[in-house]
């Protein structure tokens, strides 16, 4: 691929993911019922500052990221994430548990921990080890919506007048 291909596909890139940012940032402030003026006093910028970030314009800025998440308690890595995997979804799915910075604190915690000693795990233990919790976390809510499920057909019925 030419260099002139390269830096097309870039900007490309850049831009898809300045266009999905904008787009996962309007949506948790419309998802939190704030105004563009109360996110950017939460985030303590000028309101134009903000419009511009909210767009997606400028060099990615993961300070700003952080604040907007502070500013409408949505997960910060969360929004991270999206940008990565391409769909706001994430963001939307992490927004109140904040289970990617839960995530991403644990990590940061067991790195700390063991250090340079974690080279030495190989990929198939690492997948192994961050696939249970994740089968568990799959198993409590297929529990959970079994639970609803009998519960609604056993008390809902209740609720009919008795057949005269």
């Amino acid at each position: 691929m030419s260099s002139t291909a390269l830096v097309k596909r870039a900007s490309e890139d850049l831009e898809r993911q300045r266009q999905l940012l904008s787009k996962t940032l309007k949506l948790i402030r419309g998802l939190r019922h704030m105004s563009a003026r109360a996110v950017a006093d939460a985030m303590g910028m000028p309101l134009r500052s903000y419009y511009s970030f909210e767009a997606g314009q400028g060099p990615l800025d993961i300070a700003k990221i952080w604040r907007f998440g502070e500013a409408t308690d949505s997960d910060p890595a969360g929004i991270m994430d999206t940008l990565m995997l391409g769909s706001p979804d994430h963001a939307l799915r992490s927004m109140d548990n904040k289970i990617v910075s839960i995530q991403l604190a644990s990590f940061r915690r067991f790195s700390d921990k063991v250090g340079d000693r974690m080279t030495h795990i190989g990929p198939a233990i690492l997948i192994e080890a961050f696939k249970r919790p994740f089968d568990s976390l799959e198993d409590h809510l297929d529990k959970r919506d079994e639970n609803t499920e009998r519960w609604l057909a056993e008390n809902l019925p209740r609720m009919l007048p008795p057949d005269e």
